[in-house]
């Protein structure tokens, strides 16, 4: 499923990802953003909608392309930079005023130094804005239908997204944020809940929504995919409220100062 706007119709808001109203908050008022890791530009667009002038980078060039798209339809502009946190970023110290980051942080090689680089090009008292996934025990929503994946179809189709939870406790991502030399340091858990009606409506949300589940229900055949979701529902019942299901989604958010 493309989830990017038509750019062709007319500017409208996206309903904001989970956790991207307190990363505007946290950086508000900066004139110069830079969202790291932006990916498709849903974070990147949002902190342009601010009036801000944002830069989004990304080591995908067709994930920059549907962020490009996105910015056309949503009308703001944007500058995005194919380039990678793992290296040294291709911009000058003290470059920006605000740095943000959205489910990206946890899949740099090495966090203190990509942060220690983040510092490096915000100005003196810029400051940061990172927002990576929890434990995986504390989002069931994801956890649980790989676990299914893993018990119906064996560990190796369940492999993917290893780095989901990683700096997933607030005072070990607070403690990576010192140590690349921030102050102000503050890390705490974001919470919501995914309501759908059943485990097949899960299912198949998470087909839509998540490239990674997209193709493991691709790859199925007709008796897996009954496996799959007879486990899957009997996984998720504990989290059935009334005629709906509940799962709880949880980030860590961490903000601090250059």
């Amino acid at each position: 499923m493309n989830d990017i706007p038509d750019p062709g119709s007319a500017p409208t808001a996206e309903p904001l990802p989970f956790g991207t109203v307190e990363i505007l908050s946290a950086v508000a008022g900066a004139q110069r953003v830079l969202d790291v890791g932006c990916g498709s530009g849903r974070l990147t667009v949002a902190l342009a909608r601010t009036g801000a002038d944002v830069t989004g980078i990304d080591t995908s060039g067709e994930r920059l392309g549907e962020a490009r798209l996105r910015a056309a339809a949503t009308g703001v502009e944007l500058q995005l930079i194919e380039a990678d946190f793992d290296t040294s970023l291709p911009f000058a110290d003290a470059a920006f005023d605000a740095a943000a980051s959205r489910l990206a942080l946890m899949i740099a090689e090495d966090p203190v130094a990509t942060i220690r680089e983040l510092r490096r090009v915000l100005e003196p008292d810029g400051r940061v804005a990172t927002a990576i996934w929890a434990s995986l025990s504390e989002n069931p929503w994801f956890a649980v239908p790989r676990e299914t994946i893993a018990a119906v179809l064996g560990d190796p189709r369940a492999s993917f997204a290893r780095a989901f939870g990683k700096l997933g406790d607030p005072a070990e991502a607070a403690a990576v944020h010192r140590a690349a030399g921030l102050t102000d340091v503050e890390a705490c858990m974001l919470r919501e809940h995914v309501a759908v009606a059943d485990a097949t409506e899960h299912w198949e949300r998470l087909a839509r929504e998540n490239g990674h589940f997209r193709r493991v229900a691709a790859s199925l055949t007709a008796g897996e995919r009954d496996a799959v979701a007879s486990e899957l529902a009997a996984r998720l019942a504990r989290y059935r409220e009334g005629d709906h299901l509940s799962l709880p989604r949880t980030l860590v958010l961490v903000t601090a100062r250059r």
